[in-house]
């Protein structure tokens, strides 16, 4: 019994192993804020347990309030070209003012692909496709639709310690009542030994508008409220935060992120803290 369970613990360990970094590319973190859209362009098996709390302006629809998302993400290294990616799932705990219930319930599903398309010893540029299945719960704003095709590209490089990252897409709807959107993220942070101050810009650009809601403010990168007066608009964030690498497998981060501008069509955000943690392994 004891010799089988020592093989079975073996076994375990050799198919789970810590991934041991070797290149400068490895040396670097990946991005805290907008997890669903901002994709770290490197091939990886992780697994990304994550913590969103959506502050929501006093100004939007809803009369203020906030949201809190629970989700985990995964990613499986096919090989050093190609990678399988799960990037929005979750529960949402929704908890708006005013006259709407407060309710929480499960969130969409997006999956799909990342290939690399470029990379050298210090830089990579990726290509992916990630469809979104409307299949959470509409009490809390998900499930609507029939639901979102998102081809982006994802850019990094490292030198002197200094780490870039920069991720563009389009969100494009299916269906009309949702909308589609043009979504931009930069990242640059420092290595500090084992410690990476960072900071991020977001942009998200109304493309379409919906028909759901006779509203101008859209829902950022997490949910598409579909509003049909949003037309053109923009949402533009900043963030500062941190990532800490406790070994080369896990590193753990969280950041701060507000809006630019306060008026009307970026009224969903008044405040954002983002964390998370990330485990890295090999099954080979």
């Amino acid at each position: 019994m004891k010799k089988s369970l020592y093989v079975f613990g073996s076994l375990l360990t050799g198919l789970c192993a810590p991934v041991a970094f070797a290149d400068n590319l490895s040396q670097m973190i990946s991005p805290v804020t907008h997890p669903t859209n901002f994709e770290d362009p490197r091939m990886s098996t992780e697994i990304r347990p994550l913590f969103v709390h959506h502050e929501i302006d006093d100004k939007f629809a809803t009369g203020g309030g906030d949201v809190q998302v629970y989700a985990l993400q995964a990613r499986f290294k096919v090989n050093d070209d190609w990678a399988i990616i799960a990037t929005k799932d979750g529960y949402v705990d929704f908890n708006p003012k005013g006259v709407l219930k407060k309710d929480n319930g499960f969130a969409n599903i997006a999956a799909g692909v990342k290939y690399a398309a470029l990379r050298t010893e210090n830089s990579i540029l990726s290509l992916g496709l990630r469809y979104e299945a409307p299949i959470g719960q509409e009490r809390v704003l998900q499930g609507k639709g029939d639901g979102i095709f998102n081809p982006f590209l994802s850019a990094a490089t490292t030198m002197n310690n200094w780490n870039f990252m920069v991720g563009s897409g389009f969100r494009f709807r299916v269906d009309r009542d949702d909308s589609s959107f043009y979504d931009l993220d930069a990242h640059v942070s420092y290595k500090i030994g084992n410690f990476y101050p960072l900071a991020e810009f977001g942009l998200i650009h109304v493309l379409a508008a919906g028909d759901r809601l006779p509203i101008e403010d859209e829902g950022e990168d997490y949910f598409n409220i579909g509003s049909s007066n949003s037309q053109g608009e923009t949402i533009t964030t900043f963030a500062v935060g941190a990532r800490y690498r406790i070994s080369d497998s896990i590193d753990v981060g969280a950041a701060y992120q507000i809006p630019l501008q306060r008026e009307s069509g970026s009224r969903i955000i008044d405040y954002r803290v983002t964390a998370d943690l990330i485990y890295r392994f090999s099954l080979t």
